[in-house]
């Protein structure tokens, strides 16, 4: 019996994962979370931060932003608010992004133009580290 899992990473725009693998490490909202088959139930909040999975022992690594992740049945399912594979980030756009988010937060803003600011200087932070670490 194969004890894989079966991994599906989906954002608004598309499905960027969907196979089975060996193991997901996943930025949740609480603290990092390592998933192996036969884990427990669970569904949490994601913040910015890499999303990793192994298969056939490759280590793939994705930067996601916000969103969910569930564990049922040996099925791993991230909605994710955004996400792009590590290769795919433009070190420059992502300057220029926490550059602007930083900038929008020093200016006046409501609650709610306040929250996606962050979000905005959240994810910037996390694709810059994530090419910094790799």
């Amino acid at each position: 019996m194969s004890q894989k899992l079966i991994l599906s990473i989906v954002t608004p725009e598309k499905q960027l994962v969907a196979e089975e693998v060996d193991q997901v490490n996943a930025p949740g909202s609480e603290g990092d979370l390592g998933i192996l088959y036969d884990h427990a139930p669970i569904l949490t909040n994601l913040r910015s931060g890499q999303l990793s999975y192994e298969k056939d022992g490759e280590t793939i690594a994705l930067v996601v932003s916000g969103g969910y992740l569930e564990v049922s049945e040996n099925r791993v399912t991230v909605l994710a608010e955004t996400g792009e594979f590590l290769h795919e980030i433009d070190r420059e756009r992502a300057e220029r992004a926490h550059a602007e988010a930083e900038k929008l937060l020093l200016t006046d803003l409501s609650e709610e133009e306040f929250v996606e600011a962050q979000k905005k200087l959240f994810r910037a932070i996390a694709r810059l580290e994530n090419l910094s670490n790799n």
